[in-house]
């Protein structure tokens, strides 16, 4: 029989720690008065700002992300090169069960009801139990995440989270209103009806772009309304929230069609900002005013450097004819520093380093090498766009992975020995001028953030005989980008010091320089459609 629509008790009070604790600073709950709605007596009020939100709680989230991106990259090699006939890769079961075992989940103690502090709407991940590691959802399988009766005073189970997969014909979803068939927690879907809570909807959609074909979307909060027939329930998305994910997708679709198409969208200053200098268009977007900043200088796809000096007995790849590797006898590889090649075969960085050595023009290995991927130039659509919190901007257009290859900055490649920098140094020592250090990127500012790249704490990591790479020392880069007058999309790209979502690897091409390597941007997460990219400049160091 259906489980019944009103709690035969009084409601419960709240669940028992269904929060973390607050952030210094964060204001304590006021008291439930006595006509307090029931849901807010569950749940401890707390007024979190977008701000705060991200000093105290996103880069905790991103932290577990990229040790679970670690650990299942991983396990998923390791399973690669020793493949068991009949048998199916869950390295993300496996990264899973070694963070819990690590006690390295977050929220794995709590059954927080109501928004997940440090998680966006929006958000986008590969695999289900992605969810689980960030406290989004708390069930494997199941559909229906709760809080046992157990933990709930007036000992009732309620609803923290559903995962919407469309696994029934007579579900419908218009994404603000969402009919759900329940299964395995419809009690607990009945009593967050009755009390007012709110449910987090997840999304699963088919993807090929993800590594398990599917991908999971976080799309806020839903109010839960029961309905006249057994086991089914009436979502209504809350308002005032971000937009849908599944809408800003499609406009980005809509988009790239046009832009495909050469018809320049409204709001669309240029097609192509490069003029067909880049693998791939990079229009330029402006809603806000009538600037067209971007198009006063002059595009450079790639840096120029000053030759490279002789490399007696250089030799790599020479009779190579497939991807290179370390048992092929790649010179570049072994120059990376050991621990595996650097890219898997679809181009993804596997592991940041201190400099990627990458094959070059002296190199005999085909152009479908991975160990070329910085080579063939953007993959991605990128656009520059006006911004009024960061001046100019660039998002992306596509999903991207983990571990793909943006863009390199580019730019006048000026020694650092020129009269130029000396100047700007004496204006900026002197308290002259610090103006003219705004034309500059100077390599040496980046911070390390290649450590967080591909790395799991030693504790939890499989005892697989995987080699960890030997951090090769190369010289500190000796030269500046002026991007005064020609410079390319990375210049516009925003500073993050808290949660950057890409960053700077250093790359030397084959036999180039190592003194002059080249600044590539990496995605560090899952970067979904019309997301704005950011790095680490160290400009707070």
């Amino acid at each position: 029989m259906p489980p019944p629509l009103r709690p035969p008790s009084p409601p419960p009070t709240r669940p028992n720690s269904p929060l973390p604790p607050s952030p210094p600073g964060a204001p304590s709950p006021p008291p439930p008065s006595a006509h307090a709605n029931p849901a807010i007596e569950m749940v401890p009020l707390r007024v979190i700002s977008a701000q705060e939100d991200m000093l105290q709680y996103r880069p905790l989230v991103l932290r577990s992300r990229l040790t679970f991106e670690a650990l299942w990259g991983r396990y998923h090699r390791y399973a690669e090169h020793n493949p068991v006939p009949g048998s199916r890769n869950r390295a993300n079961l496996r990264a899973l069960g070694a963070m819990i075992k690590g006690r390295l989940c977050l929220n794995r103690d709590k059954r927080i009801v109501g928004p997940m502090p440090g998680v966006f709407v929006g958000d986008a991940f590969n695999y289900r139990v992605e969810l689980l590691v960030i406290g989004l959802h708390n069930q494997t399988q199941a559909d229906i995440g709760y809080v046992p009766a157990s933990k709930v005073d007036g000992g009732h189970p309620v609803a923290t989270s559903i995962v919407s997969s469309g696994r029934y014909l007579d579900d419908h979803d218009n994404g603000g209103v969402l009919i759900y068939t329940g299964s395995g927690g419809n009690l607990a879907l009945t009593y967050s009806c009755n009390y007012g809570i709110e449910v987090r909807v997840i999304r699963c959609h088919d993807c090929h772009a993800s590594p398990s074909g599917k991908l999971y979307v976080y799309d806020g909060l839903y109010k839960v309304y029961c309905t006249t027939e057994i086991c089914k329930f009436k979502l209504v998305r809350v308002p005032g929230q971000e937009a849908l994910g599944n809408n800003i997708w499609r406009c980005a679709r809509d988009l790239i069609n046009q832009l495909d198409a050469k018809i320049l969208p409204p709001d669309y200053i240029t097609l192509d900002m490069s003029k067909g200098k880049e693998a791939v268009p990079v229009p330029v977007r402006n809603s806000v005013d009538h600037d067209a900043f971007p198009l006063e200088f002059e595009y450079l796809a790639r840096p120029e450097f000053p030759a490279p000096p002789a490399m007696p007995g250089h030799k790599c790849c020479i009779n190579a004819k497939t991807a290179c590797s370390e048992t092929s006898g790649c010179a570049c590889v072994k120059r990376s520093g050991g621990g595996g090649r650097a890219y898997n075969a679809d181009g993804m960085l596997l592991r940041g380093r201190s400099v990627v050595y990458r094959c070059g023009a002296s190199c005999g290995c085909p152009a479908s090498c991975p160990n070329r991927v910085t080579q063939r130039g953007m993959r991605h659509r990128l656009e520059v766009f006006r911004s009024t919190e960061t001046d100019w901007g660039v998002r992306t257009l596509d999903l991207i992975q983990p571990g793909a290859f943006l863009c390199e900055f580019a730019g006048d490649v000026l020694l650092t020995d020129h009269p130029r920098i000396a100047n700007a140094n004496a204006n900026a020592n002197t308290g002259t001028s610090t103006e003219e250090w705004a034309c500059f990127i100077d390599p040496r500012k980046f911070p390390t953030r290649w450590t967080e790249w591909g790395y799991a704490p030693a504790a939890v990591l499989p005892d697989d005989g995987e080699e960890p790479p030997r951090f090769v020392q190369c010289p500190a880069p000796r030269y500046m980008l002026d991007i005064s007058k020609r410079k390319n999309i990375a210049a516009y790209i925003s500073h993050s010091s808290f949660v950057p979502n890409a960053f700077v690897q250093l790359v030397v091409h084959g036999d180039e320089d190592e003194s002059c390597p080249h600044l590539m941007v990496f995605a560090m997460e899952i970067i979904p459609p019309m997301s704005e990219l950011s790095i680490d400049y160290g400009l707070d160091q």
